[in-house]
């Protein structure tokens, strides 16, 4: 089974470019905060494409995830870009900066790649590092994906796969109730389910499929505590 690490080190699963609601969420966090520069976590970075994408706009940003490979790739962009942002090696379980609170945190395609009690873990510890009223970014793999059952199941949901980009890799699938049971303590203002439906699928689809998957978007808002004011 490969580990992210030797994935990223065969050149597999490294995106380039940032994703369009990665910019409109770092918009969103402009316009309701007047504290420059925001304060911007981007949880299980990869190889660091949000990462540059959000320093460049002139935030401090952070970025950590479990894989050495990806964080030093992370670090080689910024250094050719001219960009700075802190970096860590860190699980997604965990904030490497205890007493940093975020304006908003960022997740791409990312926190589904674990069984679903270290999900809700992950969860928690992003809440526990926003500010009151601060943001979170998210996408998960949906029930409705064409690759929702392939692979084999080790948890109620979660399975890994044996071929594809990703193999060996564990993805857990959310369906609405799950989505909105790990997000029971948080404002959701949006909640979309990006619908892929396949009307053909090759022998090795896995393989060489460049279109989206089934994903839920998740734009969630950590409440304001009684006596606090939002970010």
């Amino acid at each position: 089974m490969p580990t992210w690490d030797e994935l990223f080190a065969q050149g597999r699963c490294i995106a380039r470019f940032p994703e369009r609601p990665v910019q409109e969420f770092v918009s969103l966090l402009e316009r309701s905060s007047g504290e420059r520069p925001l304060r911007i976590w981007d949880l299980c970075c990869g190889a660091g494409r949000h990462t540059a994408a959000m320093a460049e706009r002139g935030h401090s940003v952070f970025a950590s995830d479990g894989a050495e490979r990806g964080v030093a790739l992370a670090r080689e962009r910024l250094a050719q870009l001219g960009l700075t942002a802190e970096t860590a090696v860190a699980d997604m379980t965990v904030c490497h900066w205890e007493d940093v609170l975020f304006h908003g945190v960022v997740s791409w395609d990312a926190l589904h790649h674990n069984v679903l009690p270290n999900i809700h873990e992950a969860l928690r510890t992003v809440r526990q590092h926003l500010v009151d009223g601060g943001w979170f970014l998210a996408t998960f793999k949906s029930t409705h994906a064409d690759s929702f059952g392939v692979g084999r199941e080790i948890e109620p949901g979660t399975f890994v796969q044996d071929t594809g980009s990703e193999s060996g890799v564990p993805h857990h699938f959310f369906d609405e109730l799950g989505i909105r049971e790990a997000f029971r303590e948080w404002e959701l203002p949006v909640l979309i389910e990006r619908r892929s439906d396949y009307k053909e699928r090759c022998a090795d689809f896995l393989e060489v499929n460049p279109f989206d998957y089934t994903i839920w978007g998740v734009l969630a808002r950590k409440p304001v505590q009684h006596g606090s004011a939002a970010p």
